[in-house]
């Protein structure tokens, strides 16, 4: 699906894709980024040094990259999921067990899908602090576009977590799950402010 006719999609009255999409999107355009950064940065002559380092940032964002592209259809999917559970009749006893041990399954389905995009925008946010602070200074704006995006990522990602957390009755889950993400959340945020340092101080000393 080219980009237009995601946006169009998106925008339309349909529940899907949504928000857990759209943060992948976020985390792969980071990741995206990172690599670009880096791909800038290795092969010249004055960064020999750096190669090593900048081909494995480069290497990991694209399958990072990657990841995400995946995790954009398997939101939407799981959502679809989810609503098919609803779906589900409910007119006898055993009807209402079968409906509720799909709904509770379908959920956490849908819970899983975006915190593990959280966990790969955690993961960018290192590759764009280790590119922000090694790669290609004339890049520096890029590492730091790289960091907002995956930073955005993260907590969208995180949104959709707690939202669908609502939903499940699983207490030991939900507590877990919560406990999870809030600490993600803490280091992403903690990446964020060095990140944002170091192309302040680039950019205020260009």
């Amino acid at each position: 699906m080219k980009i237009h006719e995601f946006s169009d999609e998106l925008s339309s009255e349909s529940a899907a894709p949504g928000g857990g999409s759209v943060s992948a999107v976020a985390g792969l355009l980071g990741a995206s980024l990172s690599s670009m950064v880096a791909n800038l940065t290795f092969g010249k002559k004055k960064w020999l040094p750096l190669f090593d380092q900048m081909l494995q940032i480069s290497q990991k964002s694209q399958q990072l990259k990657d990841e995400l592209i995946q995790l954009i259809d398997a939101d939407t999917d799981s959502f679809k999921v989810v609503m098919e559970a609803y779906n589900m009749p409910k007119k006898t006893e055993n009807q209402i067990i079968d409906r509720t041990s799909a709904i509770d399954y379908a959920m956490k389905e849908a819970t899983n899908i975006p915190f593990k995009t959280l966990k790969c925008c955690r993961e960018i946010m290192d590759l764009a602090l280790e590119a922000a602070q090694y790669g290609n200074p004339n890049s520096i704006s890029d590492a730091g576009v790289s960091g907002e995006m995956a930073n955005g990522g993260a907590h969208g990602a995180a949104l959709n977590v707690f939202i669908n957390l609502k939903e499940i009755d699983d207490v030991t889950f939900c507590t877990e799950m919560n406990k999870k993400t809030h600490f993600i959340l803490d280091e992403t945020k903690t990446l964020l402010i060095e990140i944002r340092k170091i192309v302040a101080k680039v950019l205020n000393n260009g």
